[in-house]
Formats: C-alpha cells, sequence, structure tokens
C-alpha cells in the first residue's frame, strides 16, 4: 500500500513539475529578453494541458516556421478568478483612456458602463465604429473601449466554459480580430472555413453552443460532467449499486462521503449543478405531461430540494475542482460531481498495472448531462495577434487535436501526460484513430445524443444559481450537517424531512423575480445584503430542526 501510495505521489509530483520541464533551452532569457517570440496565454487549464499544449506549440513552430518561441502561461486560478482579473486589468487601463481622452470623471456609472454589451454602438459594414451620433456618457464609455485597442499584457483566454467565454466577449474584452483584421479567430474561420462545417465543428450540439456567432470565442474541446466514485468506498459503506444518477447523491448512507466544489469559484462545477437542474425539469415534463413553462418552476423548485439532500451529505465545498477526485481516489470521500476529465485522470492514476482495474470510475449520469465546449479567444489588445492566431490554427488542427485524446508516446501524442480530453472535431473519431487514443470508446457526439440542453431554461439563472447554492448550503453548511445528522438520527421522519427541504427562499418565483433581478443591479451593497439574509434564513432554518428533532430523540 505504502509503494502504491508513493507511485501516485510521484506521478502527481511529475505533474507539477511539468511545465519546467518542458520548457525550452534559454527561456528565462526569452521571457525576459524576447517579448516579440513570447505568447501569453491565461488559462484555468492543469499544469498537465500547459505543459503539452506549450511544448508541441514551440515545436510546431520551430520546424513549420523556423521561430523559436516561449509560452507564458497565466494561471490565477479558476475562470471565476480569471474573469475577476481581466475585469479589474481593463478597468484600470480604460481609466486611463478615458480620462485622457475626454476629461470628464471616471465615475461608477462609467465603469460599468464601458462593458455592457447593451451599449453596443453601430458599427459600418466594414466594422468601424459609427462616431457620428452624440452619446451620453454611458454610451460614450461604451463606444470609446469597443473603438480601442487597449490591452492587459495577455495574448489569449484558453479553457473554461462557454457561459464565462460569452460574458467576456458580451463585455468586450474577446475579438474575434485584432485590429488589422488579419488574425483571430475570426480571421481563420475566413482562412479554414471548412473547419467550421457541421461535419467537423458545429456552431451546436444539443442545444450547446461551441462556438460564438461572430468568432469572438470558438470551442477547442469537449466536456461533459458527471459522477466520480470509489468502488471500495462504496463497499464499505454497503452501497452495492453503482450511482449513475444524480439523485443517487441524496443516498444518506452516503453522508459526509460526497466531495463538492464551490460553485463561485469553479464553472464547471456550476454547469454540473446546472445540469441537474435541467434533467429534473426535463423529467417532470416527460412524467406529468407539463406545459413547458410549468415544467420549468416545478423542475427548478424539486432540483433545489435534490441539491440540499446532496449538499447536505457532503464533507466540503472546496476551492479547488481537482480535490474533488483526488480525495475521491484516497478514499477520503465515497464520491464527488466532477467534469469527465478529471474522473479519467485518477481512473488511470490508480489502475493497477497487473489487473488493468482501477478503483476510481466516472460515470455520466443517464439523461443528465450534455457535452459543452471549452473555447479559446483572443483578448482585446493582444501584444501578440498572428502567434496568438497560430496558437489558435494549431489547437484545432488535426495535429492539435490529438493532444487531448492520444496516447503518451503515439506518434503525434502528447510527450508525458495523458490529457483524457474528448476533441471538438468530429472527424478525429475515425477508425485511423482509435489504436492511438486513451479512451477509444468515447464519443461524445453519440453518448449524449438523448439529451438536449435548453439555454432559455436555465441560462439567465446561471449567476442566481451559483448565488442560491453559497447562500442556502455553503454558507450555513455547519447548520445544514448538523440538521440532516439529527434527521437521519430520528429516522427520517417525512415532516422533518420536508422541512428540511423548503425552497421558498430560493424556488423559481422568488430567483426569478428578486434574486436574479438583484444580481444584475449595480448596487453591489444590496447583493451583499441579500447573500446575508438568504444565508442568515437558512442559518435558522437549520438550527430549528435540529433542535426540534434533536429533542424529540
Amino acid at each position: 500500500m505504502a509503494f502504491r501510495l508513493s507511485i501516485v505521489l510521484t506521478l502527481l509530483a511529475t505533474v507539477l513539475v511539468a511545465p519546467f520541464a518542458f520548457q525550452p533551452a534559454g527561456a528565462k532569457r526569452k521571457l525576459h529578453g524576447a517579448p516579440a517570440n513570447r505568447l501569453v496565454i491565461i488559462t484555468p487549464h492543469n499544469e498537465s494541458i500547459q505543459a503539452e499544449f506549450g511544448h508541441a506549440f514551440t515545436v510546431h513552430m520551430r520546424e513549420n516556421y523556423n521561430r523559436e518561441i516561449f509560452v507564458d502561461w497565466r494561471q490565477p486560478g479558476g475562470t471565476t478568478e480569471i474573469a475577476r482579473f481581466l475585469r479589474s486589468e481593463y478597468s484600470s487601463r480604460f481609466e486611463t483612456l478615458w480620462t485622457r481622452e475626454t476629461g470628464l470623471p471616471f465615475t461608477y456609472a462609467v465603469r460599468d458602463a464601458f462593458t455592457n454589451g447593451k451599449l453596443d454602438p453601430p458599427v459600418t459594414k466594414e466594422g468601424i465604429v459609427d462616431e457620428s451620433t452624440e452619446l451620453d456618457p454611458e454610451a460614450k464609455a461604451r463606444r470609446l473601449f469597443i473603438g480601442s485597442d487597449i490591452g492587459v499584457g495577455i495574448d489569449l483566454f484558453f479553457g473554461g466554459g462557454a457561459y464565462d467565454f460569452e460574458r467576456q466577449a458580451s463585455s468586450g474584452f474577446l475579438v474575434a480580430r485584432d485590429r488589422s483584421g488579419r488574425f483571430g479567430p475570426g480571421a481563420l474561420a475566413e482562412e479554414k472555413p471548412d473547419w467550421f462545417s457541421d461535419a467537423v465543428m458545429p456552431e451546436a450540439v444539443s442545444g450547446e453552443p461551441f462556438r460564438d456567432a461572430d468568432f469572438r470565442w470558438v470551442g477547442t474541446v469537449l466536456s461533459a460532467f458527471g459522477i466520480c466514485y470509489n468502488s471500495d468506498v462504496l463497499a464499505r459503506l454497503g452501497i452495492e449499486e453503482i450511482p449513475q444518477t444524480w439523485s443517487a447523491l441524496e443516498d444518506p448512507r452516503l453522508f459526509g462521503q460526497i466531495a463538492l466544489a464551490d460553485p463561485t469559484k469553479s464553472g464547471s462545477t456550476t454547469k454540473a449543478f446546472e445540469m441537474l437542474v435541467q434533467e429534473r425539469i426535463q423529467t417532470i415534463q416527460r412524467e406529468r405531461g407539463l406545459a413547458e413553462a410549468e415544467a420549468i418552476r416545478a423542475g427548478w423548485d424539486e432540483a433545489m430540494r435534490l441539491i440540499l439532500r446532496i449538499s447536505a451529505n457532503s464533507r466540503y465545498f472546496t476551492d479547488s475542482a481537482a480535490k474533488v477526485p483526488r480525495d475521491v481516489a484516497m478514499g477520503d470521500a465515497a464520491v464527488g460531481m466532477c467534469i469527465d476529465f478529471y474522473g479519467r485522470t485518477f481512473n488511470e492514476l490508480f489502475r493497477d498495472p497487473k489487473t488493468g482495474e482501477s478503483r476510481v470510475h466516472f460515470v455520466m449520469p443517464r439523461g443528465g448531462t450534455s457535452i459543452g465546449a471549452d473555447p479559446i479567444g483572443m483578448l482585446r489588445g493582444a501584444p501578440q495577434p498572428e502567434l496568438a492566431h497560430r496558437f489558435i490554427e494549431f489547437v484545432l488542427s488535426p495535429e492539435g487535436q490529438k493532444l487531448w485524446n492520444y496516447r503518451p508516446g503515439a506518434e503525434g501524442g502528447p510527450v508525458r501526460f495523458a490529457l483524457r480530453r474528448p476533441p471538438i472535431r468530429k472527424d478525429f473519431y475515425v477508425a485511423a484513430n482509435l489504436p492511438a487514443m486513451t479512451d477509444p470508446e468515447v464519443n461524445p457526439y453519440e453518448i449524449t445524443a438523448g439529451f438536449t440542453y435548453h439555454p432559455e431554461w436555465t441560462g439567465p439563472l446561471f449567476a442566481a444559481l451559483r448565488f442560491v447554492i453559497r447562500g442556502a448550503c455553503m454558507d450555513p453548511h455547519e447548520e445544514q450537517l448538523a440538521a440532516w445528522k439529527t434527521l437521519i438520527a430520528a429516522g427520517l421522519p417525512a415532516d422533518g424531512v420536508a422541512r428540511f427541504e423548503n425552497v421558498d427562499p430560493i424556488s423559481h418565483e422568488q430567483v426569478v423575480s428578486e434574486i436574479a433581478p438583484g444580481l444584475r443591479g449595480a448596487d453591489k451593497v444590496a447583493q451583499v445584503r441579500m447573500a446575508r439574509e438568504l444565508a442568515e434564513t437558512y442559518r435558522a432554518h437549520y438550527r430549528e430542526i435540529a433542535r426540534d428533532y434533536g429533542a424529540e430523540k
């Protein structure tokens, strides 16, 4: 056992040092002395992805363009932290531009307006901002920003979810082309239109967008969301059934055994919870024959009740989505909600070389998930737009796509790490590639064919979903656990469970009428007050349940 643990720790340590192992000779000199050859990428992708794509792209540029380049990776955190960082950096630079160009004060209204896509100015057919119309300060701020080329010293945003990228595009941080019009995903789509056909990289699949309509971002690889579990721990708990549905996670035998990530820090975790909501809506609509609007309301409320029960079984909400499968693998949790490649990576790490078996497994919930795209986009004012263009082209090329799912050492595959991600190109899933693939049985276009994501149902409530999980589950988590533990000890009385599942403060009606509009507003103080009030409401709610049913026991 100690020997196996040593091997695992060695593998994990290798992942951490991988980017340094793959740095080209003279990297430090290039980083500081040759900025024209430095590509700066901000990303939530892990070190293995950074290492393999950084290494492969430097080799690609050397062999095809006779250029020595350096990839400078920036990883301030997950997509939420990246979004905050970009907004802060662009805001700081735009403040300088605004005061210099207008001589007007940089007010809170101007700060909010320059990233407001609803204030986009008229644009000519040549893509030039129409400056003939007299505008108020807020509209003027947006026009000045959209017509500018201010940057933050970063070329590309690589990895995350479509929701986060759409927000960056709407804010104006992502662009289809640089100022010359020659570089960027929009220019690449003109160069290689066959790449963006339905037969290769469709615009959307099962309701999920795979690229922006204006090519401000494009998907590069696919993701699905599901459940990772440790078969040894489940056996110890006396659970024989494989958790193949989201509702399996409400089993009280899993109390203290579920690992969850903080959805306010992880876009992928929020997406997993959104899939749970979508599954409930579709199931209720199918089973009860309800009209769509009624099914959405009932499905949302039922999903909230399920989320309360799953949260009550959880050990924690971690800041790091990667901690979930790691703790499941080490036996510190029985199951967890995670993105597919995390689950498959730990399945690989804990595979017995003699038997080929692993105690860590990943399942996509039946009828409960779709496939989504992890995008890439070029940032406004990218210092090296031509090099950024080449990287986007490389990642989407057949050559770059092989890195996602080829075995290490296979011709055209990664050097050291199996990334275990399903490529976005449909023409990758052909017989010729199967022998070299790490997951030849996984074709996401076929696996999720029976599930359709309806963005209009939950997309506008994505931020609200994060908010209610934090207020009803995360902030009062200690009290929630105590209440659920008390109910389990009391034999889960029906009236007690019904009280525990009270979702009136986070019902669909409340979210649509109060919470979501409040989050979209500019009053940050009001948002903080709303969050505090929701947490206090549920904290008191759980304390009452623990008191009442604890006394009965």
